[in-house]
């Protein structure tokens, strides 16, 4: 049968679309993700006030050669906190009756009113000898390598290096409801709405106070590894997100977006590695920023944050969510794509992601499973 006239073009044109869709239908636009299990190491049950090592009736010094040649991972999980491997051993976890904090470089536990505080590496089993010692009255807390002391009035911070020296100090008549650093500084948020960004020497970079709502508060702030870009949740009634760039000491809100509830709460907020992407609490979801394209996309989703991950090349995002005792896993492409979901119970939870290995804590044990599919 001969085509002629219209009918020709017509018949062209459905074969010329059949050919583009072919070739376009086997380009996937995104691969299958999936999660496959590693390994699973049973929770230690540690009573309040006790350690677990894995051993029981050896040294100080002997428990400390279990970690020669290996890199420690932090875990807290409510009042316990410890170390593991990345193939599974639990090297310590002991709880805490009251305060603690701990990071790859070190780990310390205090009371509530603590006069000083001792601050151990995490292979130190003897209470006797602690690296370091800061001899005046706060809460210390540890960001990887990073040491600082808040003290007892709530609205002051300084920072010490490893030989216990104080680098500098910052001080405001408010509280801090808001505080994250990077290697390039901090982030500091206060009740009465001030948002101060320090770089690493503590010198001042900005200092103001976003306003744009009734009542003035800083419920959550993160700030870029670079350090060249800030985000802060702020503001009840007319609550709003603020991202902020920073060059030298110039800064600019280069985005804003109003909230139609509030979140009456201090707030989970952090940027990804490269500063592409950032995420934060909301009353009405998972807020994410894709910061490039000045975008904001709302999961809506219930829960604190209690964990966050990314795997840096494929830009994919991981959050573990918490609501009572229901956790929910989430693989995120994004700024919006929910790739995965996935449920679970546990009273305590934590999410812990270093680039294609995410490993998940609860109540019973702690699972590493890798990110198939990238």
């Amino acid at each position: 049968m001969l085509f002629k006239g219209k009918n020709k073009f017509i018949f062209i044109g459905v074969i010329i679309l059949l050919v583009i869709y072919i070739f376009a239908a086997a380009v996937p636009m995104r691969k299958d993700i999936y999660l496959m299990p590693k390994w699973s190491s049973p929770m230690p049950k540690v009573q309040t006030g006790q350690m677990y090592s894995g051993e029981a009736g050896v040294s100080a010094d002997e428990l400390k050669q279990r970690f020669t040649g290996k890199t420690p991972i932090p875990f807290s999980l409510g009042n316990l906190f410890g170390y593991f491997t990345e193939d599974g051993e639990i090297l310590r976890a002991e709880t805490a009756e009251e305060r603690f904090s701990a990071s790859f470089y070190a780990w310390t536990k205090y009371p509530q009113k603590p006069l000083f505080t001792d601050i151990y590496k995490p292979e130190e089993f003897d209470l006797e000898k602690p690296f370091l010692r800061i001899d005046k009255p706060g809460y210390v807390y540890l960001d990887k390598d990073r040491i600082f002391l808040f003290e007892p009035e709530g609205s002051s911070i300084s920072e010490y290096d490893n030989a216990g020296k104080k680098l500098w100090h910052y001080t405001h008549t408010f509280p801090i409801t808001a505080f994250q650093s990077s290697k390039a500084g901090c982030v500091i948020g206060h009740s009465d709405g001030l948002l101060v960004c320090l770089d690493s020497e503590g010198n001042i970079l900005f200092s103001f106070y976003p306003g744009g709502s009734t009542y003035q508060a800083i419920m959550g702030a993160a700030i870029s590894e670079d350090g060249k870009q800030v985000l802060c949740l702020c503001g009840l009634d007319k609550q709003r997100v603020v991202l902020i760039n920073i060059s030298g000491r110039q800064h600019k809100i280069v985005y804003h977006s109003y909230f139609e509830e509030d979140l009456r709460r201090q707030a989970f907020a952090s940027f990804d590695k490269f500063g592409h992407f950032a995420v934060f609490e909301s009353a009405e979801g998972i807020g994410i920023i894709d910061c490039r394209n000045l975008t904001l996309s709302i999961l809506k989703e219930e829960g604190f944050i209690a964990g966050l991950g990314f795997q840096d090349k494929n830009a994919l995002l991981t959050v573990l969510l918490q609501k009572d005792d229901e956790c929910s896993l989430l693989l995120i492409d994004p700024p919006d794509l929910m790739m995965g979901k996935t449920k679970f119970k546990s009273e305590n939870a934590f999410l812990i992601q270093k680039e294609n290995k995410i490993y998940i804590g609860t109540d019973e044990k702690i699972t590493a499973l890798d990110i198939r599919g990238l």
